[in-house]
């Protein structure tokens, strides 16, 4: 991978590529590249695109042609691969166009295209939440980013970028819900504050169907983590006072028998552990065991 340029972060694209807010006729000439020599990355970042946005890209790319360039990088003699304009690409093929306007960048190699296509793609207005926290995730996975250096890449704070992160702990269906836009980014903050992923669910859904409110959520998640606090201090609270019975009881059969005894309680059940020093001493405890069975039977 290119080294990144030091001193470039919070500049986005232009940290990444010499000149890249240069705009076309501004100290370049964009190149024409016929369409069919232009190949996507598999796994180019974005995956996701609102078909009505598409079609009226496509209109006005039929009308106007690709205004702004795309960028590639050469891969062979007679072929390019797309580091930026996937959406511009697909309206330009879906449009019957022969050729694009391209930006041609050299000795890119396939970390740093997706560096760039990340970047590039998550600087776009038209994202929803969980596309943004899956480009945020992706710099950190694949390209050992920061939080920080995702805030300064992507224009963004820090809390921001760590906030749209925390998206992604919801359960998918819920993330459906967001990408669909049936849930908006506030509902989801709100539902990260409830416990349990099946209320998290569950909320989502009565959102959907009863028209709960951001304040509604907030309301009941608290509610939540006051009930689920409150059963973890009695659960505590109950598991101290086993403890300290079990070792009465422990302390008990000790001085009954004279030799060391631990009892380990846990749930409903537990473990006792006598210690004998000599075979007299077992020869002794078996006797008293076998005495005590046979009088209780």
């Amino acid at each position: 991978m290119t080294a990144r340029p030091k001193g470039g972060l919070g500049r986005g694209l232009s940290a990444l590529i010499p000149d890249a807010d240069e705009r076309p006729g501004e100290g370049y000439a964009p190149t024409e590249i016929q369409v069919a020599r232009i190949h996507p990355r598999p796994d180019q970042p974005r995956t996701r695109f609102n078909p009505e946005a598409l079609q009226e890209l496509v209109d006005s790319v039929k009308v106007q042609g690709v205004i702004v360039p795309l960028i590639v990088t050469p891969r062979d003699s007679n072929n390019y691969i797309l580091v930026a304009g996937e959406r511009r690409l697909r309206a330009a093929k879906a449009a019957g166009l022969a050729a694009v306007p391209c930006r041609i960048i050299e000795g890119l190699d396939d970390k740093a295209i997706l560096e760039i296509s990340l970047v590039e793609n998550l600087q776009r207005e038209d994202l929803n939440p969980i596309e943004l926290a899956e480009g945020y995730r992706r710099l950190i996975d694949d390209l050992s980013y920061t939080q920080q250096e995702v805030a300064e890449r992507v224009g963004k704070d820090r809390a921001t970028v760590a906030n749209t992160l925390r998206l992604l702990a919801l359960p998918s269906p819920v993330l459906d819900m967001i990408v669909e836009g049936r849930l908006s980014a506030g509902h989801a903050r709100a539902l990260l504050a409830v416990p349990n992923e099946g209320d998290r669910l569950s909320l989502a859904n009565r959102i959907l169907t009863k028209g709960m409110t951001v304040r509604d959520i907030e309301r009941i998640a608290k509610g939540q983590k006051s009930a689920t606090v409150a059963k973890r201090k009695a659960d505590s609270a109950e598991q101290r006072r086993s403890q300290l019975a079990a070792k009465e009881v422990a302390q008990d059969i000790q001085s009954d028998l004279g030799l060391p005894v631990v009892i380990q309680h846990k749930g409903p059940g537990g473990k006792l552990t006598i210690r004998y020093r000599s075979l007299d001493d077992l020869d002794r405890l078996v006797e008293l065991l076998k005495r005590e069975v046979e009088r209780s039977g």
